[in-house]
């Protein structure tokens, strides 16, 4: 059950959900927040029965080599807000970044927090990347910069990695395994110096200090991919990233 209380970091109120973690942020008032958070209608999502339009606000990378189509429709199902949809090829799906840099991990940031929580249909024949990047076409591929949260296809297993100028550092054994057509809520916290990821508000085990990108501006980010030719699909219930910085 959600407890959302308020705390002070560098002159700024952040709040926190208590009946989870105390690094799940959930929203912040004052002059030095950056506040992303995803809803259709801003993005002008198109309707669930309405095919071809990519969300606006964002660099889409489409790959539909197989029948059907990859695209991100609204949804009709109570609580979610939107779902993406991949063409029925291995490695058919979506690329999708926030247009615009706009959160970093510089010593100068009060904190960092990325929070997503999603239903994939089929998560051992899905690949999925959510978080922070660089501008990169292809995540799952290699991006050079990021903090992020992936699972790859063959396994329900999910890892957290930082990640600079193309140099990685993983989470020493999965976080998590993820289930089939189960909302799991992904999440990680940089409180300055290091970064903590979170599955399902369990702590990952690894606080990772090393190859933190901090000379680069990223942006929200995810990557769904099929991971065999049939067509997979991940319901989004909620995304949010929130910075503040020091003063």
């Amino acid at each position: 059950m959600a407890n959302v209380i308020g705390q002070r970091v560098n002159g700024n109120i952040v709040y926190v959900d208590r009946g989870s973690h105390l690094k799940r942020v959930v929203g912040g008032v004052g002059p030095d927040i950056i506040h992303y958070e995803f809803l259709p209608w801003i993005h002008n999502i198109q309707d669930e029965n309405a095919t071809g339009t990519d969300p606006e606000g964002f660099h889409v990378t489409v790959v539909e080599a197989g029948t059907g189509t990859s695209e991100v429709d609204q949804s009709n199902s109570i609580g979610v807000l939107a779902q993406i949809v991949t063409a029925a090829n291995e490695n058919d799906g979506l690329n999708l970044q926030l247009v615009g840099p706009h959160f970093e991990f510089t010593s100068n940031q009060g904190l960092v927090y990325f929070g997503i929580e999603i239903d994939i249909n089929s998560i051992s024949t899905s690949d999925i990347f959510v978080g922070l990047a660089a501008e990169d076409t292809t995540l799952l591929g290699g991006v050079a910069d990021g903090v992020y949260l992936e699972s790859l296809d063959g396994a329900a297993t999910s890892f957290g990695v930082t990640e600079k100028d193309s140099t990685e550092t993983t989470t020493s054994s999965s976080i998590a395994t993820l289930s089939d057509d189960t909302f799991h809520f992904l999440e990680f916290y940089f409180d300055g110096s290091s970064v903590y990821f979170y599955v399902d508000g369990t702590e990952g085990g690894t606080i990772h200090t090393t190859n933190i990108p901090d000379d680069v501006v990223l942006t929200p980010s995810i990557q769904f991919l099929a991971g065999s030719a049939v067509a997979s699909t991940c319901d989004i219930r909620q995304w949010r990233v929130i910075q503040v910085a020091r003063t």
